[in-house]
């Protein structure tokens, strides 16, 4: 009869036992810092930033492999910002990719610049409005790449762009930038920008960001990143966001609207008083 007692009660125990809801999973966001080999001081700035971020290096600048070094010493991701030919033809410096180029001096042309770009794990495109659109183009771009084991990130700076799609044709691993942080360089438009980015990375898991080495930009982020750790958001390199898997964000994300962030909003507002 005890017996029978005891086993009642451990199972009245059981069905009352509380249940703990799962925290929901959090976010993920890849910042991207382009245009790195031009300023030795801007780059290093960049580079001081707190957090996992990936550094997109020009190449052939005069500071790129030193920053390219730096960064992958320091274990921050580097990748190769590898300029593309534009639709209003502007000037794209040295190891620039344009549809002129035969096939061979293209795939060379693009080689050597990976073959200069230390620590390199993948590849975005600088500008490319034009370049990104051509089929064959693209297709080179990718067959190198794939030799070389090397992602490739779409910075979408054309509707057009077949970059991402031919990337995934072709078996690598690719992805789309969501959000430019800094089109305008006032701290206002950068955190609404970066409050965008936010929002896309809750709404669909994850999402890219790119920014440049501008004082206002790199002020922003040395402020705001460490925030990143009270929130339900985590910041992670490239390599780590194709890793865990991305879902697909529909282009219209790149107009998302800007989630509240009353803490962030706050911190943002003092700075900018303090800076007046």
């Amino acid at each position: 009869m005890k017996a029978t007692l005891v086993l009642s009660l451990l199972a009245l125990s059981f069905c009352f036992t509380p249940s703990y809801a799962e925290p929901p999973p959090r976010a993920r966001l890849a910042i991207i810092i382009d245009d790195l080999g031009n300023s030795l001081s801007s780059g290093l700035d960049a580079i001081a930033l707190p957090g996992n971020i990936t550094f997109a290096v020009m190449p052939h600048r005069k500071y790129s492999t030193k920053l390219a070094r730096r960064a992958g010493r320091l274990g921050k991701e580097v990748i190769l910002h590898a300029p593309m030919s534009t639709v209003i033809k502007r000037k794209l410096g040295p190891g620039a990719l344009h549809e002129n180029l035969n096939e061979k001096q293209f795939k060379d042309r693009l080689k050597f610049a990976i073959y200069n770009t230390p620590y390199i794990r993948g590849v975005n495109n600088h500008m490319g409005s034009l370049l990104t659109t051509k089929t064959q183009a693209m297709t080179w771009v990718m067959e190198v790449l794939k030799d070389k084991g090397l992602f490739f990130v779409d910075s979408r700076t054309s509707a057009q762009s077949q970059g991402y799609s031919i990337a995934l044709q072709h078996g690598i691993s690719s992805a789309q930038r969501d959000i430019f942080l800094d089109h305008e360089l006032d701290i206002d438009h950068i955190h609404i920008q970066f409050k965008k980015a936010l929002s896309i990375a809750q709404a669909y898991g994850s999402a890219i960001a790119i920014g440049h080495p501008h004082e206002s930009t790199l002020f922003y982020l040395k402020e705001v990143l460490p925030q990143l750790k009270d929130s339900q958001v985590t910041l992670h390199s490239v390599s780590e966001l194709l890793k865990l898997g991305m879902t697909n964000r529909p282009n219209s994300t790149r107009s998302a609207s800007p989630t509240p962030q009353p803490s962030l909003d706050k911190l943002i507002q003092r700075l900018i008083q303090a800076s007046l």
